[in-house]
């Protein structure tokens, strides 16, 4: 074997490991609030409140023309129920993540609105016009449910980056997103309202800017 021949470490062509392709395509997450639940004019339902019959035929209404390549769900029965066999129906992952739970408001779920009115008024109106210093009797810091959101929220747009997601969820959960989409005061955002089977989109973008592309739609 002559010199020439002989193939040393510097003669081997540099080997990288192959990168993966860069996502290329936005990513969308649809928002879509639960249905009316059985018990009416609560302020919190607890999380086995089922639908009511009205509940499941709005979910079916918003979202029989959807198509999403994933459906996540908070734990709460009102959410969990309809998202399950929406995701059979379409063939597609499902899965539930408990940080896009509603809020826990302790002693008050499952109390109705007026009756926290007449025995909390100077909390109610801390709620509304303080929102971030809220912390519900035996319940959970406003702070910790914002953080909790947020958190699940990125890692959503990480993991499920370039695919249409169909996220079903609470009226507190939603606008917490909206004050991080628009990058405004979480207090701002219970300006938003938020009805029975309303869908928020969300769209973010490869270079990471994000953009509301509709809110309050009545489906997919």
């Amino acid at each position: 074997m002559t010199d020439d021949t002989l193939e040393t470490q510097a003669d081997q062509p540099d080997v990288t490991p192959e990168q993966p392709a860069p996502i290329t395509t936005p990513t969308t997450v649809d928002l879509l609030r639960h249905g009316q639940v059985v018990t009416p004019n609560l302020f919190c339902a607890p999380s086995n409140e089922p639908l009511g019959n009205h509940g499941w035929k709005q979910l079916t209404l918003a979202t029989q023309a959807g198509q999403w390549d994933i459906v996540i769900s908070s734990p709460s029965r009102r959410c969990h129920d309809f998202a399950r066999l929406l995701a059979q129906r379409l063939g597609c992952p499902f899965g539930v993540d408990p940080r896009f739970g509603e809020m826990d408001f302790g002693d008050w779920i499952g109390k109705s609105q007026s009756d926290i009115w007449e025995q909390y008024p100077e909390l109610m109106q801390q709620l509304w016009y303080q929102p971030r210093r809220f912390i519900a009797p035996n319940g959970e810091a406003m702070e910790d449910f914002i953080d909790r959101v947020q958190q699940a929220w990125d890692e959503l747009q990480h993991r499920y980056a370039g695919q249409n997601i169909l996220l079903l969820t609470h009226a507190g959960v939603i606008r917490v997103v909206l004050a991080k989409v628009l990058d405004i005061l979480y207090q701002r955002s219970l300006r938003f309202e938020v009805g029975y089977a309303q869908l928020t989109r969300v769209r973010t973008y490869p270079d990471g800017e994000t953009s509301l592309v509709g809110h309050g739609l009545p489906h997919a």
